[in-house]
Parts: C-alpha cells; structure tokens; sequence
C-alpha cells in the first residue's frame, strides 16, 4: 500500500513539474503563493478584519471567538507537526528525483530541510480556516481560497507530495473540531475572560 501510494505521488509531481517553465506568469503566481510570508501573513489579516467585523454585539462575539478557536488550532496543529517531523523524516520530492531540484524547486521556491509528512503548510492553512468555519462558515469557506493555494504551489514546487498535503489537512481539521467542540467548552472561562480583557483595552 505505502509503495502504490509512493509511485502515485511520484506520478503526480512528475507530472506537474512539466508545467513549470511553460508560463512565466504562472510561475511568478506560484512563486507568490509558495512563499512563506504572503499568504500566511494574509490569512493574518484576515482574521484582524474578523476579529473587529460584526454589526451587533452577538456577532462580533462569535467572529471574535472564531479567531480564537483558529488561532489556538493553528498552535495545536503545529505542535502536532513538530512531533510527527521528529518521528519520522519522510523525504521531499526534489530529495527522491533530484533532477526537479534545478528545473522546478530553486525556480519557484527553495529545498526546505524539515521533513514533509505531514506538509506544514497545508496544516497551517486548513487550520486556520477550520477554525474560523466552526464559528463562522461564510469566513471559514472564503479562507478555504487561500488554504488550498498554497499546498499546491508547493506540490507545483516539487516541496511536498500530494500525500504531504493530505496529511495536513487531516491534521489541521481535526485538531479544529478538538479545539471548537472540546477544548474551548472545557475553558469556557477562561477564553470568556480573556476575549472580555481584550475588549477593556478596546482591542475587540
């Protein structure tokens, strides 16, 4: 089974590697979605813009616990992630067919170092928009745009295989639903109180 799922992932990203080079534009797009300060720093604003939008008070009280639930499962996730990379060091693509390094990874992104399984990226990302759509599902399906982006620019990168995506995703909708249905009832005092601060410093 690991050994289909492999050639199937090899397959993929053999695949798509072809389109790299074809379109200069589509390159500078993917070169834009891979990076790691656009699109995680704009799902950062986003949830600023949550965080303070709302036409009543009952609404801007399920936006602002939106953000916090995502914030908290973007932490949670990546914790997760950490320790599944230190378990296992599962190989990028451009390490199993080094001659995408060249053509494909240092044209679009870089030859990161970390393990891949699961891709951190698309953990982030669905984390993130998870969280919001547990509170908020018209915020949570737009930030869907973005979560999906970026996994895919790194697969166009030859940075993660198909199953790394996957992986992360997993990761990060489940530890959403952990966080909004489990984790946050649990400290429903706590979180109460400390979105209750923010708003006495009129931060919210």
């Amino acid at each position: 089974m690991l050994g289909l799922i492999i050639r199937v992932d090899q397959s993929i990203v053999l695949w798509i590697s072809h389109l790299v080079g074809q379109s200069s534009v589509l390159d500078r797009v993917m070169i834009l979605l891979a990076s790691d300060y656009f699109l995680p720093v704009s799902i950062s604003l986003v949830l600023l813009c949550l965080w303070f939008s709302g036409g009543s008070f009952k609404e801007r009280d399920r936006n602002q616990k939106a953000c916090v639930c995502s914030a908290i499962t973007i932490g949670i996730a990546m914790g997760f992630v950490l320790v599944a990379n230190s378990i296992w060091r599962h190989p990028h693509p451009f390490q199993d067919m080094p001659q995408l390094l060249d053509p494909v990874t240092n044209r679009i992104f870089y030859p990161i170092h970390d393990p891949s399984f699961p891709s951190n990226s698309s953990c982030l990302t669905f984390a993130a928009a998870a969280g919001v759509w547990h509170f908020n599902r018209k915020w949570g399906y737009m930030m869907l745009l973005p979560a999906v982006l970026m996994p895919l620019a790194k697969v166009y990168a030859a940075v993660y295989y198909p199953s790394d995506i996957i992986g992360g995703i997993i990761v990060g909708i489940l530890t959403s639903y952990f966080v909004a249905k489990i984790f946050m009832p649990l400290l429903h005092v706590p979180v109460e109180v400390g979105v209750w601060f923010l708003r006495t410093l009129r931060l919210g």
